[in-house]
């Protein structure tokens, strides 16, 4: 009786390990879908749908930087479009009132174009790396495609 008993319970023992594997197999599976699966696409998605009619120029920063030749408080300019986003980040070598920063930060919009600022966001980082001393930076300043005004 105990040979019969002991072949019953490994039988058992066996029906319990393969559901446990099965069921581990369906667990991993569902979480390779949840996670991994259909992110061959662009790291954007569909967000950019439209962006083609929206082109940026091909001269966009060194219109931008054009703008600010005459100004001498002005030092490095950097551009950089990741999608719908603009970053435009400004260094000040003079120090100036957060009024004018903000003032001839706008001013690159105009380099943009009107038509492009309804489609794509504006973010502004302005910098100051003067001798003197200036608590009011950095300036950080937005501008929504569904606005025409930054936001500082």
């Amino acid at each position: 009786m105990a040979k019969k008993n002991r072949g019953q319970d490994s039988k058992i023992l066996l029906i319990l390990i393969g559901i446990l594997v099965v069921c581990l197999f369906m667990i991993a599976f569902l979480f390779y879908k949840y996670f991994y699966a259909g992110t061959s696409g662009t790291k954007y998605g569909d967000r950019l749908d439209g962006i083609e009619n929206y082109v940026l120029k091909d001269t966009l920063v060194d219109d931008i930087k054009a703008l600010y030749t005459s100004e001498d408080s002005v030092g490095e300019i950097t551009i950089n479009n990741e999608g719908k986003i603009i970053y435009i980040n400004m260094d000040f070598t003079k120090s100036i009132k957060v009024a004018t920063a903000q003032s001839l930060a706008v001013k690159s919009l105009e380099a943009i174009g009107e038509e492009n600022l309804t489609y794509y966001e504006i973010q502004y980082i302005l910098t100051y790396s003067g001798e003197e001393e200036n608590e009011n930076f950095p300036i950080f300043g937005s501008k929504n495609a569904n606005s025409l005004k930054v936001v500082w």
